[in-house]
Order: C-alpha cells, then structure tokens, then sequence
C-alpha cells in the first residue's frame, strides 16, 4: 500500500505537483498538497482543488490499493501507482469513517446525510436527514444513531439508519425533496 503525508504547500524544487482535477493546477492554485509514495514506483506529489468544508485527510480506499484524498470536503479516488484520478465523490464531506463487513468508508455529507462506498464504489446513500448538522452520532457495526437539527422550531430530532442497506428511521428534515438523492442498497450490503 502506498504511504503518504499531507505537505505545508507546494514543494519550491523538483518536479511540479499534479493537480486533480486535471484542470485546477493551472494559474498557480494550491489545494490540499499532499506527497504519495507507492510501493514500487517514485514518490510524487498531488495537488487536490478543495471543496466546501473545512475537512481534509486522507484514507486507505476499502480495495487496499486505491486511496480516498479529501480535500476541503472534496473526495477523490486516485490511483498511487498510475497517478491517475477514478473519481470524485461530493464536495462537502465533513467526515469519514473507516468501516468492516464489507470494508468501506462512511461519508457525512454536509452533515444532512450519508454515504457509503465500498470496494467497487457507492453501497448506498440516505436521504437528507436533517436540516443543518448532526450531533450524538454513535456508530454500531449495525447503525447509525444520532439527531439532526430540525429548522422549523429549532429542535435535535433522533434518526438512525442501517448500516448494511441505508435505509433510514425518523430523522428532522420534511422539505419537498424528502427522498431526493436516496440509493439503498439490498439487505445484503449490494448497490440496489
């Protein structure tokens, strides 16, 4: 598996970092830096465009070869060895979890929802769950308990969802788009 390290900035020597997406390293822009050693390849260094959070590290993807880089909120699956980007996932991701049985990643999405990727990509993903942010949240092999703020008498209203298919219980969002950006998985963790 590849190591890495998030760098202060741009190294001022050596060869350029390569941005992702492809396009951002142009007019100079810094993003997340990070330096990327694979296994049996030269060390490199990419330069990842931030999203909209405040969140960024970086994870082992669940195959054990890929990594899983979010930058700002935006999440990136690269390829160490070809240096190649696989894709994007959200731009505001203000969390991960790193999950077993299947291996995944567990991605708070704003704080209003989840998503779960795994080996070949999205398990699942709930709906919205809450109006702005979560709090309390307490993570089981099983489900995800916590409350999510209801805007309309500003209350933290309880929900939880399961783990293996992404279906949701309760939770404090009721607007129009209620089942908006829903994919549950069947009852044995496949993509629907």
């Amino acid at each position: 598996m590849a190591t890495f390290q998030i760098l202060p900035g741009l190294p001022s020597s050596g060869p350029p970092a390569q941005p992702f997406p492809p396009n951002f390293g142009r007019l100079g822009r810094e993003g997340l830096v990070v330096e990327i050693r694979p296994p049996e390849t030269a060390a490199w260094v990419g330069n990842f465009g931030r999203g909209l959070s405040n969140f960024s590290a970086i994870f082992e993807h669940p195959d054990g070869e890929r990594l899983f880089v979010v930058a700002g909120g935006h999440g990136y699956v690269i390829d160490p060895a070809t240096r190649r980007l696989l894709s994007e996932v959200g731009a505001a991701i203000t969390g991960v979890w790193q999950l077993g049985d299947p291996p995944s990643l567990l991605l708070d999405h704003q704080g209003i929802a989840f998503e779960r990727i795994g080996l070949e990509g999205r398990l699942w993903r709930t709906r919205r769950l809450s109006w702005d942010g979560f709090k309390d949240l307490n993570i089981t092999p099983d489900t995800i308990n916590g409350l999510g703020w209801r805007a309309p008498g500003d209350t933290w209203e309880p929900f939880s969802v399961d783990l293996r298919t992404g279906r949701t219980y309760g939770g404090a969002y009721s607007g129009p788009d209620l089942t908006q950006g829903e994919v549950l998985a069947d009852s044995d963790g496949s993509a629907a």
